[in-house]
């Protein structure tokens, strides 16, 4: 298990631990949320950005923070990405007070690539159980696509953003959307760290590929592969688990590989993935879900769907939230370069 030199010494010298998301779901919304109010100290003001903000609400009651950059030409359209947040589908949220590293790099993407980025607030597992989450972001891409002239977006250029689990989302909205013939709506894809495949169900053409569970399943920091596959059976029940239970415990709640095998919820296996539009991907080296991301490269790569892939190798999983590392001004960059790099494709 490789980590870089950086997170090391900032880990010793800032952090004074090991950080790890675990535990029970009031247990990991209570770090969750700690640990976003604590960053929220260290980063810029949200009037700080050169943003401005408005609500909506979907006709099915989704709330929705619109961003939009403010030194846009007020008589043009701007491009449009709709976003769904990490978290794991039990935590976080939509806006500064209930994710400030999520709401921080929609600011700075919106700023920074001049685009209206679209913050959906979709309903949390496990009182709301998966693919509830998918299909909510679903409802409001659809729902932002229809209403874009109320906000200046185009509806020519709309992506699909996501992080973590909601980076899996974002895939997943594009996929639902081409099944049923609305994939022009799609202009692409951009996603940090996605969530698409679960490691007890990884198909044999890439067990040479997916490593990384494996290399991180206990000891790496903020998400180990153990403590990820506890995340996914938060999506099924809130009843608490042991961790060395989790393998048995997941597959009893979701009866047999009902949820296992389900392409919305994990589309590494979904079989369209040959009808994908532009997509930019990056991953963490130290990341259990950093093989989801090597899939999906490789099928886009398979065929012939252009696509961008970085990779920081020796960091964990959304390092960047911290400001301290060198690594998160890069990273939020190559977001913004990946945005325009799939608008200009």
């Amino acid at each position: 298990m490789f980590i870089s030199e950086e997170w090391l010494v900032f880990e010793k010298e800032v952090l004074k631990q090991r950080p790890l998301f675990t535990g029970t779901v009031e247990e990991c919304r209570t770090a969750y949320q700690a640990t976003s109010d604590n960053l929220a100290l260290q980063y810029p003001k949200p009037s700080e950005y050169d943003v401005n903000e408005q609500w909506e609400t979907t006709d099915s009651g989704i709330r929705l923070l619109i961003c939009t950059p403010t030194k846009a030409s007020k008589i043009i359209k701007l491009p449009v990405a709709v976003f769904a947040h990490g978290g794991g589908h039990i935590a976080g949220g939509v806006g500064p007070e209930k994710s400030s590293f999520d709401d921080r790099m929609c600011r700075y993407v919106a700023q920074n690539a001049q685009i209206i980025v679209i913050q959906v607030d979709f309903r949390l597992g496990p009182e709301h159980p998966t693919p509830t989450q998918v299909e909510d972001c679903t409802s409001a891409f659809k729902w932002c696509h229809s209403n874009a002239s109320k906000f200046r977006g185009d509806p020519d250029r709309f992506i699909s953003f996501g992080s973590s689990l909601g980076g899996g989302v974002a895939f997943a909205v594009t996929l639902k959307l081409i099944d049923e013939g609305l994939g022009s709506l799609v202009k692409g894809i951009v996603t940090m760290c996605p969530a698409a495949m679960h490691p007890f169900n990884v198909p044999e053409e890439y067990n040479g590929m997916y490593k990384a569970y494996d290399e991180t399943w206990t000891g790496a920091p903020m998400q180990d592969g153990e403590s990820m596959v506890v995340f996914y059976s938060r999506l099924i029940t809130a009843k608490p688990i042991v961790q060395s239970d989790a393998d048995q415990i997941h597959l009893d709640h979701n009866g047999g590989t009902k949820h296992l095998d389900n392409p919305y919820i994990f589309p590494c296996l979904h079989p369209g993935l040959r009808n994908l539009p532009p997509t930019y991907i990056s991953v963490c080296g130290l990341d259990p879900v950093r093989d989801d991301g090597t899939v999906l490269k490789y099928n886009l790569d398979n065929f012939g769907i252009r696509n961008k892939f970085d990779r920081y190798d020796g960091m964990p999983h959304y390092f960047w939230v911290f400001p301290n590392l060198k690594d998160s001004a890069l990273f939020h960059e190559n977001v913004v370069h990946g945005v325009k790099w799939v608008l200009a494709v």
